[in-house]
């Protein structure tokens, strides 16, 4: 994901949350409420407007354990399944991310809060969601968008209600796909450009 990209979603709050902003906002298309499309707008795409009306504020606190153990085994630092299925529920503080509740029900996004030295996490962009079928399936295409070409025993693990992960690279970017108890989370996350000089 570009700087620009990741700037367009931090300023997405603030459209939000400012009044007398239309031009601006005429400019970014509405927000899909629907789990996947959300995710392709936002954290693919870059931006949408959210509007008050179908996106109120969360936090990570109020969400059922089983929803943050989904956010936990999306946010592994592993592409091991076996790995990242024993991932626990992350620490509230290493969730500062802005999170919004999408349409009054169950989908929520998860805005990234870049350079606040909490993980990983912390930058990614995400939608959570509890449901299966076809969202989960749309989901998967996104992360292994040439699954079909797998044969069947080597593929994973596949049950949107019992806990799966499943991850894969594009470029920088990295996506993982993780369910718990019915919840999903979909989630991006490009790791910031190396600096040489902090190296040394």
């Amino acid at each position: 994901m570009q700087v620009d990209r990741l700037l367009a979603r931090l300023i997405l709050p603030a459209l939000v949350a400012v009044p007398g902003v239309a031009s601006a906002q005429e400019a970014i298309a509405t927000a899909p409420t629907e789990p996947v499309a959300l995710f392709r707008a936002v954290c693919m795409g870059g931006s949408a407007r959210l509007t008050r009306g179908m996106a109120e504020p969360a936090t990570y606190a109020t969400l059922p354990l089983p929803a943050q153990r989904a956010i936990g085994i999306g946010a592994a630092s592993t592409d091991n399944a076996a790995d990242a299925l024993k991932a626990p529920a992350p620490e509230p503080a290493r969730v500062p991310n802005s999170i919004y509740r999408i349409a009054g029900g169950n989908t929520y996004l998860f805005v990234p809060k870049a350079g606040s030295g909490t993980g990983t996490l912390a930058e990614s962009c995400m939608v959570l969601w509890i449901g299966g079928g076809d969202d989960y399936l749309a989901a998967r295409k996104i992360v292994l968008p040439s699954e079909e070409k797998v044969p069947l025993y080597a593929r994973p693990e596949s049950k949107p209600d019992r806990a799966t992960f499943t991850a894969a690279s594009f470029g920088t970017t990295q996506y993982s796909l993780a369910t718990f108890g019915g919840w999903i989370a979909l989630r991006s996350f490009t790791p910031p450009p190396s600096d040489p000089e902090k190296a040394n």
